[in-house]
């Protein structure tokens, strides 16, 4: 199946109070339209921890024209790209119900080895995607450049952001951005989004998060001179 489709309704519980779909939604649901499509190409979640693997996500990027609105129909579109090595490309489209596109995304997928959380390459896995070019792929995304903080907060990873794998879940980190964004609590959402995962965060363990804000663009990273995520969202 070279394109997987989901069609849903957005809920309640996948809004804000400006009833727009929250960030962490977003990428909750292309997550999971990526999560079917693997099960449809037979690297789905038995099949994969049954060679001690698990997917993981390293970089993401969100072209969005517009947030979906509660009660809105939409469709998710999502296709793998070429695999490289032991780089899984997928590609994103989330359609309103005229079929016109209001978002666009990429995304770099990996598999990692589930006791010793190394990524494992395609040869080793056995699992590679050809590639499945349509014209509505946008750039793969690059690590994020341009990052600007001025304030800091302590963050400990509670028991609900931990998913299957043991780790922080990727759409949770969107959350945290969300709650100290000051253009978030003003109801503006974001026009593109750009992320990248270097290391998990686990149960438990607490992290200096960096953030800030200038007119249009919201950062947020970890402490350190190698940070563990980094997030840029333009407004």
């Amino acid at each position: 199946m070279e394109v997987y489709t989901l069609t849903c309704t957005v809920r309640s519980r996948d809004v804000n109070m400006f009833q727009h779909m929250r960030p962490s939604q977003l990428f909750e649901l292309l997550q999971e339209a990526a999560t079917d499509h693997s099960e449809l190409l037979g690297a789905g979640v038995d099949v994969i921890r049954a060679k001690n693997l698990m997917w993981v996500l390293a970089r993401q990027n969100v072209e969005i024209a517009r947030m979906p609105s509660y009660g809105e129909k939409i469709v998710v579109e999502t296709w793998p790209g070429k695999t490289v090595h032991s780089l899984y490309p997928r590609y994103y489209r989330l359609l309103d119900a005229r079929g016109d596109a209001i978002v666009n995304s990429s995304a770099i997928w990996m598999l990692a080895d589930l006791s010793e959380r190394t990524l494992v390459s395609s040869s080793r896995s056995g699992f590679e995607f050809a590639n499945e070019k349509r014209g509505f792929e946008i750039p793969l995304p690059s690590p994020p450049r341009s990052f600007f903080t001025n304030r800091s907060v302590s963050f400990t990873v509670p028991f609900s952001y931990v998913d299957m794998n043991g780790h922080m879940n990727n759409t949770r980190y969107f959350d945290l951005a969300d709650n100290l964004s000051p253009a978030a609590l003003a109801g503006r959402d974001p026009v593109r989004i750009l992320v990248e995962y270097s290391a998990e965060l686990r149960l438990g363990s607490s992290y200096e998060l960096l953030y800030g804000q200038t007119d249009d663009r919201f950062c947020l990273k970890t402490g350190g001179d190698k940070p563990l995520f980094r997030i840029v969202m333009d407004y």
